[in-house]
């Protein structure tokens, strides 16, 4: 018997990357408006984050506290911690986001919510889909080097996008419309200038291919029914003064995606 989708009803799957997945917030404004019913969010890192502001009724209100950050404003939202463990604590990003939104316990949102972690021990993915939405940002947030891990329930957590930056995989709700949104999209650069790069640079654009390439490969084995792509070098990790901009970028790539 043939499966009849609901041609409206959609499980949104945020990839990981910085500053990057503000356009999550532009590609929520563009579903919302044309009469998709988002009604499972799958996220890790920044898009566990944006996931549970919308989960919450409240991501108008983070989009319009990001359209107003400043370079000097970011920088007071990083709470250096021991560089040992990591650069920063993370604490002062939750405490100010509770100025958008509360925290709650997942089991109690209107939708499906998944916040993708990373346990570093034993190399495998933790899924919260119970419990505080502040722990489960907290562990999916938590890039390697720059916050500190999460000890959780006998576990080192660290960012979902270590292992999965696009965790379509774990979308529950079949039969709905699935929209991928992906952080590592080919990069806008110009073509040799990898050559140039120094030692420390070399490094990252090699990590940053292996992101691509892992990306690739989630999608290829999970194809959903629709990827918004977003070039990798559009934005790099920090640039959250630029919000105003990557907003308008998710709404136009959700547009050029969902009517091709």
């Amino acid at each position: 018997m043939q499966i009849v989708r609901d041609q409206r009803k959609v499980s949104l799957v945020l990839g990981s990357g910085g500053a990057r997945g503000i356009t999550h917030i532009g590609v929520i404004q563009y579903l919302v408006e044309h009469g998709y019913v988002i009604d499972e969010i799958v996220g890790c890192s920044i898009g566990a984050l944006v996931g549970a502001a919308y989960a919450c009724d409240r991501v108008g209100e983070l989009g319009e506290w990001m359209r107003t950050l400043t370079k000097a404003q970011v920088f007071r939202l990083m709470d250096f911690s021991n560089p040992r463990y990591g650069l920063l604590k993370g604490a002062r990003i939750l405490t100010t986001l509770h100025q958008v939104f509360d925290d709650v316990n997942i089991e109690d949102l209107p939708l499906k919510y998944t916040a993708v972690a990373t346990d570093l021990e034993k190399e495998e993915e933790v899924l919260f889909i119970s419990g505080s939405i502040y722990d489960a940002i907290r562990a999916s947030i938590a890039i390697p080097g720059v916050f500190t891990g999460v000890h959780y329930a006998d576990r080192f957590l660290v960012d979902g996008g270590v292992l999965n930056p696009v965790p379509v995989n774990h979308v529950s709700k079949k039969d709905n419309i699935v929209i991928a949104v992906n952080l590592d999209g080919v990069p806008m650069k110009e073509i040799g200038m990898t050559a140039k790069l120094n030692p420390v640079g070399l490094l990252q654009e090699s990590y940053y291919a292996m992101r691509r390439r892992l990306s690739t490969l989630s999608l290829a084995c999970y194809p959903p029914d629709y990827t918004i792509t977003v070039p990798h070098d559009s934005a790099g990790i920090w640039d959250f003064h630029r919000s105003n901009e990557l907003i308008d970028m998710g709404y136009n790539l959700a547009q050029q995606a969902l009517k091709a």
